[in-house]
């Protein structure tokens, strides 16, 4: 999708800025039918959370939502940030968790608007985790666009809420468009001022030797690798996995669970 010139230059922005937008991503009717599928599935994820006692932290959002919505899978499928993302991590990457959010109108409550950082253990420049926002819908001030507060991903600083809301900026963006930045960087969602609702994808990418959130392979199942595409079975882990038992760590390399190259 991008020359190397694009690359370098979004890479240069990722360093230095913290974030960066990438345009028209994906289809307007791809991300309609994502949404759809979503909206199917979130009161099934209120059910989960309600019988876990979370229903009210975990307000708006779903967690591992590709789990329960396999149209999420073609947005990793032929990813449109593939080559950005093995160039910034200098080789194989894997999906740390991919969840969905939903900024409600007249500004209800989405925990995501608190000031936070994706990965609280400041990583001193080290290319370790990238966080990324696909958008379902169109996102402007009034309704929600996510507050960025530029190359807070280069100091341990934890800003207060007063010094971040008075230097960070607000980063607009449209349906099928990406906002990819340092999980380091101080964030939040904005609020929704406006009658309809916003929804955001969130993927999270890692190198492929940190844990992720969820166990994919295993949540998945083992034998659904033989369904998929080399590109979506190294990007879920399937080349990554930890052996269980002894009869899974001794193997002929050719079958091993942890490929050789995923450092």
């Amino acid at each position: 999708m991008f020359s190397q010139i694009d690359i370098d230059g979004f890479i240069d922005e990722l360093d230095n800025k913290g974030f960066v937008v990438i345009k028209n991503c994906y289809s307007d009717s791809l991300m309609k039918r994502v949404k759809e599928e979503y909206n199917s599935v979130k009161e099934k994820y209120i059910d989960i959370q309600k019988n876990a006692g979370l229903n009210t932290q975990s307000k708006n959002a779903t967690h591992h939502t590709l789990l329960m919505c396999p149209s999420f899978l073609e947005l990793l499928d032929k990813n449109p940030l593939a080559s950005l993302l093995e160039t910034y991590f200098g080789g194989k990457y894997i999906l740390y968790t991919m969840g969905a959010s939903s900024k409600m109108p007249d500004s209800e409550y989405v925990y995501t608007q608190k000031v936070h950082r994706e990965f609280y253990t400041f990583t001193f420049g080290q290319r370790l985790m990238l966080n990324s926002l696909i958008l379902l819908d169109d996102c402007d001030v009034d309704s929600g666009a996510t507050w960025m507060l530029s190359g807070s991903h280069t100091s341990k600083h934890n800003p207060s809420e007063d010094e971040f809301f008075k230097r960070a900026e607000r980063v607009c963006a449209n349906r099928g468009d990406i906002i990819i930045f340092d999980a380091n960087i101080w964030h939040a969602a904005g609020l929704n001022k406006t009658d309809q609702s916003v929804d955001i994808i969130t993927p999270l990418y890692t190198k492929p030797f940190i844990k992720q959130a969820l166990n994919y392979p295993r949540a998945f199942g083992l034998d659904f690798a033989h369904q998929l595409s080399d590109e979506l079975k190294q990007v879920l882990g399937y080349n990554a996995i930890v052996p269980e038992t002894l009869q899974e760590f001794y193997k002929p390399e050719e079958h091993r669970f942890y490929k050789r190259n995923q450092e």
